[in-house]
């Protein structure tokens, strides 16, 4: 991930007002110019007039959202995520997180980090850990936790997971819930900040990967 992006993803983190479409709304382009900007390197670079008018609502100068990178692929649904393990024992990639809109986090393509492994983690190549974004989850993980995810080990009612969906843009949409029940075609899940239990498609939903712990904040 280039530094604008970067930047972009941290300053969201931070400001649990600001979002995505209302961003790019606010800049005077349609509802998901930021997030294909994020999500599919779609512009490459930020053009001058969206960097004057981007620069002020974020808190920072025009100049430090000027790139000529583009990121590359991979997220939560895809297989390069986590495909080869690094030489280095920091080899769990980390990638960030942005709130979109239902609550639902959009997951970075492209790892901003990378992070020693837990146990439960040493030898599964696909794991990996993102961020928590808003405070639905409060008090069980709360915003800026790194969730340390096993995205292939079988979910059962209770525990906590990434519940993922793929809306068909290149991005990836992520939802932290408890999981209650599992029908063919729901999950039953819980929040606890508002607390409410409601279910999932899982047509839309595809995905519920393991939560095995956290590294706070």
């Amino acid at each position: 991930m280039d530094a604008p992006r970067k930047l972009l993803v941290d300053t969201l983190a931070r400001r649990p007002d600001l979002d995505l479409k209302n961003l790019s709304l606010a800049i005077g382009r349609n509802h998901a110019y930021l997030q294909q900007y994020l999500m599919r390197g779609s512009p490459r670079e930020l053009p001058e007039a969206v960097r004057h008018g981007l620069a002020p609502l974020l808190g920072v100068s025009p100049d430090d959202l000027r790139s000529t990178a583009a990121p590359t692929g991979g997220g939560p649904g895809g297989d390069a995520r986590g495909s080869a393990l690094r030489d280095d024992r920091a080899d769990l990639p980390v990638y960030a997180s942005a709130e979109g809109g239902g609550g639902a986090l959009i997951i970075t393509n492209e790892p901003i980090d990378y992070v020693r492994r837990p146990e439960p983690l040493l030898s599964v190549r696909d794991s990996y850990g993102c961020y928590v974004i808003g405070e639905s989850m409060s008090p069980a993980y709360e915003q800026g936790d790194l969730l340390l995810i096993h995205p292939s080990r079988p979910v059962r009612p209770g525990d906590d997971c990434v519940f993922v969906r793929d809306p068909g843009d290149g991005s990836q949409h992520a939802l932290v819930k408890r999981l209650l029940r599992i029908t063919p075609e729901k999950w039953r899940v819980r929040q606890f900040h508002p607390a409410k239990d409601f279910d999932l498609d899982r047509g839309q939903w595809q995905k519920a990967q393991l939560i095995v712990g956290k590294y706070a904040r």
